[in-house]
């Protein structure tokens, strides 16, 4: 064999071989990581809220559910025990001082105090009440969390943030209760947001436009054109806006062209703006804190005007939801798939039997060959 293959066969190889216990380690914690997400996920309730925290999109941590297991979790049901009020501070209760300085985890939703997409300093909250337009939250209501390292900013998605605990009283500064963050995990993975064009593209099916119904508002009051008569009982994809739900059975949720946060912000949705989509059953809805989503299922025209204030002009029926990364599958398996590294070994372990043929080749043609003019000297 010759030297540079022998090389190559000695140091390929162990490299190889890393290689490939690397993509698989990776594959394996990619999927442990996923499964702690899934759990985490299915173990925390949120809901939308109602009485004095609707409007705005509000939706919160339902904490009269069990929370998951592990680490101590705390609830903002027991930072509530705390009713302090700076212009008559209380004394912290026992049960809250009993956590100083332990390592605890509160799910909670991230409002930003600095700019970026990124934060290191952001306040964690039970709902998402508090917005530029909404009411300062109490005290005890809210974790000032303090990172090490930025990290990405969740405008609805809930998260678990992990670190020590310590009940501060500095209403000078703004809050009571401080965590030195070390963790920030979404109960969701990350997935680039879909393109209702490119999952339409990927399901083969037609995207249907919302815009087309403005062709009604401006035509005759209560006449559908032809082009949308057209379409009814054609399966097809509708993504927008998800501005209303209603868990009732069947279960309903209005998706528009346009966002409205539901009381100030945004657009109102209209029939001529928005659809109605029946999704087959609640395992179909999108979670809540979702403000964009993608259905597949069959168009339905409604040709009465009586019963557009029900159903819309245009509705999906039997809808299923394409999920947020469609067109985008995520990675299931190893990064390298299997079949690549057995080519990649193949290849290496050929070239290292080439060359010991060739080397064996080469010793039997020496030892044929004809002795040379220096051998043939006396």
């Amino acid at each position: 064999m010759r030297p540079w293959r022998r090389r190559l066969l000695v140091i390929g190889l162990p490299v190889l071989l890393a290689l490939f216990a690397a993509n698989h380690a990776e594959h394996w914690y990619r999927q442990k990581h996923a499964r702690q997400r899934e759990a985490l996920g299915a173990s925390i309730s949120v809901r939308a809220e109602t009485g004095a925290f609707a409007g705005h999109k509000t939706i919160g941590i339902d904490e009269t559910q069990a929370l998951p297991e592990g680490p101590l979790f705390l609830r903002f049901a027991t930072l509530a025990q705390w009713n302090f009020d700076p212009k008559s501070p209380s004394t912290c209760p026992r049960v809250i001082q009993d956590l100083n300085g332990r390592e605890i985890a509160c799910i909670g939703f991230m409002y930003p105090l600095e700019a970026g997409s990124k934060l290191k300093t952001f306040c964690l909250l039970r709902t998402t009440q508090t917005c530029c337009y909404g009411p300062r939250p109490q005290y005890s209501q809210y974790l000032l969390v303090e990172m090490k390292e930025a990290v990405k900013f969740e405008r609805l998605m809930p998260v678990v943030v992990r670190g020590k605990f310590y009940p501060e009283a500095h209403p000078e500064q703004g809050f009571i209760y401080r965590m030195e963050g070390k963790s920030v995990t979404p109960i969701e993975g990350d997935e680039p947001e879909a393109d209702p064009a490119e999952a339409a593209r990927k399901a083969g099916l037609p995207l249907f436009d919302i815009a087309s119904l403005a062709a009604v508002e401006n035509g005759t009051a209560s006449t559908v054109p032809l082009a949308l008569r057209a379409l009814d009982g054609k399966r097809a994809l509708v993504g927008g806006y998800l501005l209303n739900r209603v868990e009732g059975n069947p279960p309903r949720i209005l998706v528009g062209r346009e966002w409205w946060d539901g009381v100030s912000q945004g657009k109102p949705p209209t029939i001529y703006t928005a659809v109605m989509v029946f999704p087959v059953d609640a395992s179909e809805m999108p979670p809540v804190w979702k403000d964009k989503g993608i259905f597949s299922g069959v168009l339905h025209v409604e040709t009465d005007a009586a019963q557009w204030s029900e159903t819309g002009i245009v509705s999906l029926r039997g809808a299923t939801r394409c999920a947020s990364g469609a067109g985008f599958p995520a990675q299931a398996g190893p990064l390298l798939r299997p079949a690549y590294e057995v080519v990649m070994l193949g290849a290496l372990l050929g070239l290292a039997l080439i060359g010991k043929r060739n080397g064996s080749l080469d010793a039997r043609l020496f030892r044929h060959a004809p002795p040379t003019q220096e051998e043939r000297r006396p």
